[in-house]
Formats: C-alpha cells, sequence, structure tokens
C-alpha cells in the first residue's frame, strides 16, 4: 500500500529520515525538470531544490495537503514562486516585458495544471497532442519539437529554421489554440498552454 504524503509528511515531523527519504524520491525528479527547464542553470536549480527539501525536512509542517491526503499541489505552487524568486536573483536589476515572462515563469497554475491531469488520464493528453500534431503542417510540427520538447527559446528555434521569430510564435500559437479547443471549455481560461505542454512534456 502507498503512503500518502499526508502520511509521510507526519512521520517526517517525527524524525523519520525513511518516510523522507520517500517523499523525496517521489517528486525530486519531476521538480528538478520543472525548475530546470525554467532557470536553465543547474547551479541555481539545485540550490533552490536542496534549501525546499531541507525545509521539507525540518519544518514539514508548512507543507499543507488536499483532501486526498496530497502534498503536489501545494509543492507545485511553492517552488512555482521560488523559481520565479531564483530568477529575478539570477538577473538582478532585469525588467521583464509580459512576452518573456511567458517564456521564462510557470503561468499555468497549481489547480489548472492538477485539475486537467485529474479530468484526463495522461495518455489520453498525449494522444489528444499527437492528434493535433499529425494535423498540423510541418513547420509546426518541427516549431513545437523545438520550443517543447527540446526546451529552446524562440530566438533558438527562429535560427534553427531560419524563421522570423514572430512566424515562430505564430506557429507554436497555432498548435496550442488546438490542444486548447480539445480540452474542456472549463479550462478556456488556461493563461499560458505553453507552460501547460511543457509540463506535461516532464511525464513522457
Amino acid at each position: 500500500m502507498t503512503n500518502s504524503d499526508h502520511s509521510l509528511l507526519k512521520r517526517i515531523g517525527k524524525g523519520d529520515r525513511k518516510a523522507f527519504s520517500e517523499l523525496y524520491m517521489r517528486y525530486y525528479e519531476s521538480f528538478y525538470k520543472m525548475v530546470f527547464a525554467r532557470l536553465r542553470d543547474q547551479y541555481f536549480t539545485e540550490e533552490l531544490l536542496q534549501a525546499f527539501w531541507l525545509r521539507v525536512y525540518e519544518d514539514p509542517a508548512f507543507v499543507h495537503t488536499d483532501s486526498t491526503g496530497s502534498a503536489g499541489r501545494y509543492m507545485f505552487t511553492y517552488l512555482h514562486y521560488r523559481t520565479l524568486d531564483s530568477f529575478k536573483n539570477m538577473r538582478p536589476g532585469m525588467e521583464i516585458s509580459l512576452e518573456e515572462a511567458g517564456e521564462t515563469a510557470l503561468d499555468v497554475t497549481a489547480s489548472e495544471y492538477f485539475g486537467i491531469l485529474e479530468d484526463y488520464p495522461v495518455e489520453t493528453l498525449f494522444n489528444m497532442i499527437k492528434e493535433v500534431l499529425a494535423g498540423a503542417t510541418e513547420t509546426e510540427r518541427k516549431v513545437y519539437h523545438l520550443r517543447i520538447a527540446e526546451n529552446k527559446t524562440v530566438q533558438e528555434t527562429a535560427q534553427e529554421l531560419n524563421l522570423a521569430e514572430k512566424t515562430v510564435h505564430n506557429k507554436l500559437s497555432t498548435v496550442l489554440g488546438e490542444i486548447r479547443l480539445k480540452l474542456s471549455p472549463k479550462y478556456e481560461s488556461v493563461k499560458d498552454m505553453l507552460s501547460l505542454v511543457v509540463l506535461l512534456e516532464f511525464l513522457a
């Protein structure tokens, strides 16, 4: 029987190192990928996660769990904001435009992300994306692969495909728009489909 996050956190509060190791192994890889994909810096990623897991070990009570006993949503949201703080520290004094923020921040909320995963089996989501890509143009598929699967910037993608950066934006927006249309209407308000599909890519 799998231990719930709630039970593991309770045990961690009593000094149970085995419980901490189990929680750590349950989330470390996905959290590492999530943070590194946005910061693109191994040092800052490891520093941020080390501080996070140290706090979990020393003060597990700060982590909230939902009605199912899962701490995933809370920890996801917590790391979301710590990632933004770390990004600002990496580039002190740098003004970030709204467009650039969309490229570097995790704008999809925890509730939206986990809500979609609850409503759609992961395999269904992947098949949905494959269906959209099958109907896309070759250029749109290449842009999607570079931007999402390889996590390249707009500039890097444009240079590799010999396209204008505006064209890269438009091609990816077309694909993301088609994916959005296949989701339930209640997710039409999801602000950043780019962040969502990047996060889904971690599950592949």
